[in-house]
């Protein structure tokens, strides 16, 4: 096991050409997101108009930290906009492809984000998702205990946060491109994300801390498959109590 592990981290790119990809078939190329109700939008604010506290990127580089002492309130909407548009967020589709705020590889961003809502103000708790292309939010489920079970599935790492944000990979949208080489640089996609999450964190003046550790089974909360969609990273976003560092149980560290 472990030197498949190793294994997949190596290289698997081929020599020469790909040639047997649904792209180079003339297969469609599948959405850049996954649909929605246009009724069901609920839009955000401007996220360019958010209050952050630092904006000098130096500073949000070296006080940046895994904050894990959350829990002390609410966060606002422009606050979630920011967190979203940062991590997610859409620039531009031109020449049939997609610009965010994040790199990825061939321009697939083949993540989507959905969000547990639990203390952002203006929003009633519960499961949401991301529409980068409208900068807005549609509600997937306010099924009653579905925080605890989130808790659960993400091993009690919850930490008092605000907001969690699940994201969740749309397989095809990568494998359409690369087949069986997508998997890797999807992987190394999702860092992306989760490193403009907390640099959007940190100038928010809000925590972040992003979680590998928890349960697969988080895919049947989510609404998703788990084959063709499933989460692979979290983070969880709030106000910090101190300094940030380690909460109840944990060693505290610069993570």
């Amino acid at each position: 096991m472990i030197q498949e592990g190793r294994q997949f981290m190596k290289s698997n790119w081929p020599s020469g050409q790909m040639a047997d990809t649904d792209q180079l078939k003339g297969v469609p190329m599948p959405p850049f997101e996954n649909e929605w109700d246009e009724n069901a939008l609920i839009a955000l604010p401007d996220p360019k108009a958010a209050n952050l506290k630092k904006r000098d990127i130096v500073q949000v580089l070296e006080e940046r930290v895994s904050r894990r002492k959350l829990g002390a309130g609410s966060i606002s909407l422009n606050d979630l906009s920011f967190l979203l548009w940062a991590s997610a967020g859409m620039r531009e589709i031109a020449g049939g492809r997609i610009f965010r705020l994040v790199p990825s590889a061939g321009s697939r961003h083949p993540f989507e984000s959905f969000f547990y809502a639990d203390k952002v103000e203006g929003l009633k708790p519960g499961l949401y998702r991301y529409i980068a292309q409208k900068n807005a939010v549609v509600p997937v489920s306010f099924k009653e205990g579905l925080k605890e079970e989130l808790t659960k599935c993400i091993k009690n790492q919850w930490f008092g946060c605000a907001v969690a944000i699940f994201w969740v990979f749309n397989a095809y949208r990568c494998e359409w491109r690369y087949t069986t080489h997508s998997h890797k640089v999807s992987t190394i996609d999702v860092g992306h994300i989760g490193q403009n999450a907390y640099l959007g964190a940190e100038a928010l003046g809000i925590g972040c801390c992003t979680i590998g550790a928890y349960l697969q089974e988080i895919d049947e909360l989510l609404g998703v498959d788990g084959d063709n969609e499933f989460c692979v990273y979290i983070g969880v976003f709030g106000p910090y109590e101190g300094s940030g560092g380690a909460g109840p149980g944990w060693t505290a560290n610069k993570a």
